[in-house]
């Protein structure tokens, strides 16, 4: 059930049988010239859009701005930094809470929001409800090796493409271009360096290490909506199986 579009009698009796609330979460950011803005935002919405017919789940409005702050050199990002999307949270969670519901499953479609997610996961635990955060882009490479990627490459862009093909220009694809530290310290994403037989964490800003917007295995220039399609079914799927046992687990 959709909470903002449903009247209000029968939101309040579909709260009374404790349903797993279900929240999508993204970014407006730059993902290469190519992907739209809101490609973090595009991609959970759509997964909690094909979960919106269950009975045993309610579904809020998705947020679309998250913490940015690596990315928000790149015109068109908005940045709402980590305090405010850790406040945002725990205020929707505090006041369904209150409303009796104490099981909650974000949907997550940036790497900037995981640690406000943890911590208001932690939050949430300590006032007696249950968090579960699914970020779609690690989860759909752990089902499908073929489904492997980065920021703005094949993945990403096919899988939004498979949403709306005219959201994405691969005419507009940029090489990638990574501004190594050195050439003993390379960068195996924008923070995870590879160094001898190891990874070092190095804070830098997105756009100091790929001043085109996206980095990635595998060249976004040959994303299909074929591979996206593929990639939305699995992921659903499997949180559709995932919802089934986290339903069934006791809160006391």
């Amino acid at each position: 059930m959709n909470i903002s579009n449903t009247p209000a009698k029968d939101v309040i009796n579909f709260m009374s049988k404790s349903p797993v609330v279900m929240i999508a979460i993204g970014s407006i950011e730059y993902h290469g010239a190519q992907a739209p803005l809101g490609t973090d935002y595009i991609i959970p919405d759509y997964i909690v859009s094909k979960l919106a017919h269950r009975e045993d789940i309610l579904v809020l409005p998705s947020i679309p701005y998250g913490n940015c702050q690596s990315i928000k050199e790149f015109p068109g990002t908005i940045n709402i930094g980590s305090t405010n999307l850790i406040n945002i949270l725990n205020s929707i969670v505090d006041s369904l809470l209150s409303s009796g519901l104490k099981k909650f499953i974000f949907i997550n479609g940036h790497g900037g929001n995981i640690s406000a997610l943890d911590q208001v996961g932690l939050d949430t635990f300590e006032k007696g409800g249950l968090i579960a955060t699914v970020d779609w882009w690690n989860l759909a490479k752990l089902l499908n090796p073929d489904y492997d990627g980065g920021h703005g490459d094949i993945q990403e862009t096919s899988t939004v493409m498979a949403i709306d093909r005219n959201s994405v220009n691969l005419n507009y694809c940029e090489p990638l271009i990574i501004n190594e530290l050195s050439n003993e310290i390379t960068n195996k994403y924008i923070t995870l360096h590879n160094y001898k037989n190891g990874n070092v964490k190095i804070m830098r800003s997105f756009k100091s290490v790929v001043p085109n917007g996206w980095i990635g295995p595998y060249d976004p220039k040959n994303s299909t909506v074929e591979l996206g399609e593929r990639i939305l079914k699995d992921v659903i799927e499997y949180i559709e199986d995932f919802i089934d046992d986290f339903k069934k687990i006791e809160i006391n």
